[in-house]
């Protein structure tokens, strides 16, 4: 019997954290994933990172999404 991993990250879109996501899910990880909206400039890490996620949910991998304000 395996028993079911858990790991909460927070990603920000970038190469590093969605490096991180793809090696957890790999390892059969549930992931529940953060992103931070603290008001940047430039929101292009944070819509990457929806849309990875979103990609991941519609192939079927574990991973819960929020983001924070």
């Amino acid at each position: 019997m395996t028993t079911k991993k858990y790991a909460v990250l927070s990603l920000s879109g970038g190469m590093d954290s969605s490096s991180l996501l793809l090696h957890l899910l790999a390892h059969n990880y549930s992931v529940f994933a953060l992103s931070f909206d603290y008001g940047q400039k430039h929101k292009t890490e944070l819509m990457c990172a929806q849309k990875q996620v979103k990609l991941l949910q519609d192939k079927g991998f574990d991973i819960h999404y929020k983001v924070i304000t």
